[in-house]
């Protein structure tokens, strides 16, 4: 998969690992949120993505200290975009994909299915960083979870202010 191999990869024309990469590294979130819990959202463009964009539009209101980038598929998610976010500063990572079970949803067949056996390792990525596993949550969301999403962020922005700010913050 694309995010674990470089060469047998789900691929995507226009969009790469260094892609999504650049503008993890280029999100900035200013000085005044310093205090506040900084959540990166890595959400599948297919599902996550328009649920949180009708969410906004139905004004259901959700932490502003979010800062969210639409991936292709979850099954694309590389680890070293997970520890760019954490060393940069950010508190926590969400990964938003499709649902899975009987109503199993993917656009890609398996992608959300193997970006969650890769992320289940994440512990030990973690364990490396000296972080807790709190700081990255993997979340199942379909598109017509308007209401449940604002709820799912919220949840976990106060989960991440017991945690503590990250040790890499102003590094």
């Amino acid at each position: 998969c694309m995010g674990a191999c470089p060469v047998r990869v789900i691929s995507f024309e226009n969009y790469s690992v260094n892609t999504v990469g650049a503008q993890i590294k280029a999100v900035d979130i200013p000085d005044e949120f310093s205090e506040k819990p900084r959540i990166l959202i890595l959400a599948c463009e297919n599902d996550a993505y328009p649920a949180l964009d009708m969410a906004g539009m139905s004004h259901n209101e959700y932490s502003a200290f979010v800062r969210i980038i639409p991936i292709r598929c979850l099954g694309s998610v590389n680890t070293i975009w997970i520890t760019d976010a954490l060393n940069a500063g950010y508190d926590g990572v969400m990964l938003m994909g499709c649902k899975s079970g009987d109503e199993y949803q993917c656009h890609f067949v398996k992608g959300s299915e193997l970006g969650r056996v890769r992320m289940s390792k994440i512990d030990d990525t973690l364990k490396t960083l000296n972080l807790e596993s709190e700081r990255v949550r993997d979340l199942e969301v379909a598109i017509t979870d308007i209401e449940r999403v604002p709820e799912m962020i919220n949840k976990y922005a106060a989960e991440l202010v017991a945690v503590g700010p990250s040790p890499f913050k102003g590094f």
